[in-house]
Formats: structure tokens, sequence, C-alpha cells
């Protein structure tokens, strides 16, 4: 008889900010290595908190995303916070925000 193995609800969040600019790249860089090495599956990232976003951002972010995609999974951002949207808009990147299917 097979045992049946109820759905996992998906992993939190992973919460950025409020600071996401070049004096915090390196230490948001070390968070996003952490919770892509540890993500099993698609990594939901939590945006709603952030104050300050910047270039460096949008470009761990993509990296992140790279590297996802690269293993078949993907990022979501599951909030996202007026300059983070904001700075998405302006460097062409709204479809980051686009809901989770």
């Amino acid at each position: 008889m097979n045992p049946i193995t109820p759905p996992t609800a998906p992993a939190p969040a992973l919460a950025l900010g409020p600071e996401l600019t070049i004096a915090f790249a390196a230490a948001t860089h070390d968070t996003l290595l952490t919770a892509l090495n540890a993500s099993a599956g698609d990594l939901d990232i939590d945006l709603a908190g952030v104050t300050d976003f910047d270039s460096s951002a949008v470009q761990l972010l993509l990296a992140a995303r790279r590297s996802l995609a690269d293993r078949g999974q993907a990022l979501h951002i599951a909030g996202a916070s007026a300059p983070v949207r904001d700075g998405l808009k302006v460097f062409g990147l709204n479809e980051l925000l686009a809901p989770r299917r």
C-alpha cells in the first residue's frame, strides 16, 4: 500500500531590504546565494519592505533569475514596494513582477 503524501506548502518568501543598493550589494548577494543553494525549487522573494533600490539590486535579481532558469526553476517576486516597482519599470523589467503561475 502506498501512503498518501500531503502536498507541502511552498517555502515562505525570502524578505530582502530595506535597502537594496550598492552599499548593501555584497550582503544581499550572500543572502541570495544562500537561498539559491538551499532552494530545491522556485524562489519567492518579498521586496515589499524595500525603501531604497538601485541598479545593483537589478543586477542581483537578474543573476538570481538566470541561475534559477539554468536549473529549470524560476524567480518570483511575492511583494514589491513602490521603489522596486519604479526601479524595475525604469529598466524595462516589469515582467519580474508577473504573478506566480
